[in-house]
């Protein structure tokens, strides 16, 4: 499967890390052994986006080694959050200070964070459920808002979507400000995005009903938080009466800025709930090698995608 010729992309970026990385290749086989031909498709258009940016940025062979790293400080979360049962941090602070704020690290994170999209069976499964469910729903003329983009995938994905009309990013990292704007400069698209350094919690509410979102995502962002239902209710204040959310959040995934510890997907929707938002879907995606019904039994990670619409009675109450 990692030379497969069909899927050109995806394959150079599996093989080439085997190469680096030869104990990884188990895993990775395993991961592309679980999707079907939809799945690989999908996965294989991703490859090709992240290969643009690769080659704008770094050899592929740095990213390997980024991923590598950030694979091994994981697995130091993971020992510590087996032995303790919680994860490290517990304020937002504290993550600002020894990842955020850490140029270096937070520069290898977002390369590992672009891989993992790939090479990971839940991040791919999350990644083709926003572009291929999620974002054919929103309204045409809507306007996008991603908080914390990250490497920037997914708001590429939306500023080419024909029913957005604009996309926007807000991140508190002026790192990985600058990351996600090299990558959006790399995969080239259809319309410009505002990228700004902005914390959620203080960004003013807008007043003009026009200036509201209409679609709001928060990927790989609420176990970030301290208090992730105020951020929930932070974001409502943006959006436009029925605007669509889009969640992604892992359940016992233990990593170094990772405060917030939701250990089943159900507590992660009845988060969204609590926030001030119905739920429309929800899907919940076991780390790769694992069945949903293991990745329970034994505490694993699952990355739980929800879909959900803002509650404008709620909204008011928020």
């Amino acid at each position: 499967m990692l030379n497969n010729i069909e899927y050109p992309s995806a394959s150079r970026i599996a093989t080439t890390l085997a190469d680096t990385w030869p104990e990884h290749t188990r895993f990775l086989e395993q991961s592309f052994a679980s999707r079907d031909p939809a799945l690989m498709a999908t996965a294989e258009r991703h490859a090709t986006m992240i290969l643009k940016i690769i080659n704008s940025q770094s050899s592929l062979i740095n990213y390997c080694g980024d991923y590598r790293f950030l694979c091994n400080v994981l697995m130091e979360e993971e020992i510590f959050f087996r032995r303790n049962g919680r994860y490290r941090l517990n304020k937002f602070e504290d993550a600002l200070k020894d990842v955020y704020s850490n140029t270096d690290l937070m520069s290898r994170y977002m390369n590992f964070l672009l891989l993992s999209h790939i090479l990971w069976d839940n991040h791919a499964r999350a990644m083709a459920n926003f572009e291929e469910t999620y974002l054919p729903m929103l309204p045409n003329g809507t306007r996008h808002l991603e908080v914390g983009p990250g490497h920037g995938l997914l708001l590429h994905l939306a500023r080419n979507a024909p029913n957005v009309l604009s996309a926007t990013g807000w991140d508190v990292s002026q790192t990985s400000i600058d990351q996600a704007r090299n990558c959006l400069n790399a995969m080239g698209g259809q319309r410009p995005v505002n990228l700004t350094l902005q914390n959620l919690f203080d960004a003013s509410p807008a007043s003009e009903h026009n200036a509201l979102f209409g679609s709001v995502v928060l990927a790989e962002i609420l176990e970030h938080l301290e208090d992730p239902i105020a951020a929930l209710k932070a974001v409502s204040q943006h959006m436009r009466p029925n605007g669509f959310l889009w969640v992604h959040v892992p359940i016992n995934s233990p990593a170094p800025d990772h405060i917030y510890l939701l250990k089943t997907p159900e507590e992660a929707v009845e988060l969204v709930k609590a926030g001030g938002f119905d739920i429309i879907d929800s899907k919940f995606f076991p780390m790769t090698g694992q069945t949903l019904e293991r990745a329970r039994k034994r505490d694993l990670t699952i990355s739980a995608v929800i879909t959900a619409q803002l509650n404008p009675k709620r909204k008011a109450q928020a």
